[in-house]
């Protein structure tokens, strides 16, 4: 049975001052270039998800802004590999799904259309065109570089050494986290679960909005365990969870809320 349920995450978008940035060339890869407004685009999306404000942290917004044309350019680096390999296809529902998401995101982040424009600098359907292909080209690389890295096999004296070589330098990542959740078991049905996927986007505005989310999980949780403990799951380890639940439970911030995670 698939299982539909949500962490913590919290996020904002706020807007770029139209006088920052000129459209231009950000960076040139072989025949492919990262436009200025595509960057800018891309920066204050990222903004909304790190509650950046450039108006009161410019620096902070600056420094995301070189990490985010960082990685557009690695896009278009894989994107060119990946055009010389035949066998990668990706399909216009493939794109139209995400970009759907995409779009549904910034809506539930920025609280909606009206604000959602107003941040973006343009029309949502103005925001669909243009970013369409971007939506494309990401796909596309995503699956090239997934199936560069299905190729790569490390053995266990490989994985010994690396660590001997880096462990100074290695990051530290919590072995146990503390959380809370609400629990929704769908029937197996397209449309239930569709419609458990809304429940669980509007519960997060109303807690987003300032109902506790202790007492949503009571009355509206369908874990028996956790439910009479407002969500509450307690110290969870490493290697404890489902695999979708436990990577976004070690990878978003504390104190923040995540959209809806669907395991089996």
């Amino acid at each position: 049975m698939k299982k539909l349920f949500f962490l913590f995450f919290f996020s904002l978008l706020f807007p770029q001052n139209n006088n920052l940035y000129v459209d231009g060339v950000a960076a040139v890869v072989e025949n492919k270039i990262v436009l200025k407004s595509d960057l800018n685009q891309m920066v204050n999306m990222m903004a909304l998800q790190q509650k950046i404000d450039p108006n009161q942290n410019r620096i902070q917004y600056l420094k995301l802004r070189d990490a985010v044309l960082s990685s557009m350019i690695d896009q278009k680096i894989l994107l060119e590999l990946a055009e010389e390999d035949t066998t990668i296809e990706v399909s216009e529902k493939e794109v139209d799904t995400a970009l759907d998401q995409q779009i549904e995101n910034i809506l539930l982040q920025a609280g909606g259309k009206t604000a959602a424009e107003k941040m973006l600098g343009q029309s949502i359907k103005s925001f669909r065109s243009e970013f369409w292909f971007d939506m494309k080209d990401k796909i596309v690389s995503e699956k090239y570089q997934q199936k560069m890295l299905a190729k790569i096999i490390a053995t266990k004296e490989d994985v010994f050494s690396f660590y001997e070589n880096y462990k100074d330098s290695l990051p530290v990542f919590p072995l146990e986290a503390k959380i809370r959740h609400i629990l929704i078991k769908p029937e197996p049905s397209d449309s239930i679960k569709k419609e458990s996927i809304s429940l669980l986007k509007e519960i997060k505005k109303r807690v987003l909005s300032g109902e506790s989310f202790k007492e949503l999980a009571q009355s509206l949780s369908m874990d028996p365990g956790s439910k009479k403990k407002g969500g509450e799951l307690g110290w969870v380890k490493r290697g404890s969870l489902l695999k979708n639940f436990e990577e976004k439970v070690f990878t978003i911030k504390t104190n923040t809320i995540s959209d809806p995670i669907e395991t089996e």
